[in-house]
């Protein structure tokens, strides 16, 4: 696939969302479509990977490369956060506090459902070899529904670009971010013997595994979306665990290597560490991330 037709019109349903007021597509709806929505698909991607041939030589390949991309991305990210931390003043916790537990119960609930999913699609997938011709094409009509109702999410959160990237901080966080993370994904693409468009597209979910997995295995590499999908999921739960330690150092560390989540899932925890007064820099952070995983890999995988 060349580089406008994998990446155009998966763009052009982002921005069709993001710029359209569909009238029907009201916020409730648009977030119970989209939790329905990447179940199934998480579902399908399961059935692909389930009936793929040598799957567990496959699988064991995927969780190898997610764990030398997460060791990687951990390590260079917080390093390069911390810099920036140190030179653009990142804010502090104020003072030491727990994860509240009902936080660290969602995220084990919304990990273990997600991973249910998947792996009932690829139980059905080992047996239902014979179906799994029109999956891809399935996963790949409703990834441009998925991505619709993205765009109509982020518009939905009143979330006005040009404002967003005036605010310093999460520029700098989200930039220093975006490129420690596509580093380490060269540098692990290395040691994988990945190329170097595949390397790069696998770690620009920046912890947003309900819709790096999906892209990535939609556009033809299931083996190479697992890895995604392990490696966000991941840095998504290790986020959550980290969070309170990051924050005493630095808000540059603990916004930062949130990643996209900084915006929705980590926000509150962010909010209680170090004081409303992060949110603004967490939301802008975390939609810049967000706005550029559908965009970075079908950009790098159209060029492979």
């Amino acid at each position: 696939m060349t580089v406008i037709t994998t990446l155009g019109p998966l763009l052009v349903a982002l921005l069709f969302g993001y710029w359209i007021d569909i009238k029907f597509l009201s916020p409730k709806r648009v977030a119970i479509g989209l939790e329905k929505l990447v179940y199934l698909i998480l579902g399908l991607i399961g059935f692909s990977i389930g009936a793929l041939d040598n799957l567990i030589e496959k699988l064991i390949v995927a969780g190898w490369q997610a764990f030398v991309l997460f060791s990687l991305i951990t390590l260079i990210s917080l390093t390069a956060l911390y810099c920036s931390g140190q030179r653009f003043g990142g804010a502090h916790a104020s003072e030491p506090k727990d994860i509240p537990q009902a936080s660290k119960q969602q995220a084990l609930k919304d990990a273990a459902q997600t991973i249910a999913w998947v792996i009932a699609g690829i139980i059905l997938g080992r047996f239902g070899k014979d179906w799994a011709m029109g999956v891809d094409q399935a996963v790949t009509g409703l990834l441009y529904i998925l991505l619709l109702l993205v765009g109509c999410q982020l518009r939905q959160g009143n979330y006005r670009l040009r404002k967003l990237l005036l605010n310093k901080q999460a520029v700098i966080v989200a930039g220093t971010t975006i490129g420690s993370t596509l580093l380490a994904g060269w540098l692990s693409g290395l040691i994988l013997g990945l190329s170097w468009q595949q390397s790069l597209a696998v770690v620009s979910g920046f912890g947003w595994y309900s819709l790096s997995g999906i892209l990535i295995t939609g556009l033809g590499d299931p083996v190479l979306g697992t890895t995604a999908f392990l490696l966000d999921l991941g840095r998504e739960i290790t986020a959550l665990m980290i969070i309170p330690f990051l924050a005493k150092r630095s808000s540059h560390m603990s916004v930062g290597y949130s990643g996209a989540t900084a915006m929705d899932f980590t926000l509150p925890i962010l909010s209680k560490f170090h004081g409303p007064e992060i949110v603004p820099v967490c939301i802008a952070s975390g939609f810049i991330m967000s706005l550029l995983v559908p965009i970075l890999i079908p950009l790098f995988l159209g060029m492979h």
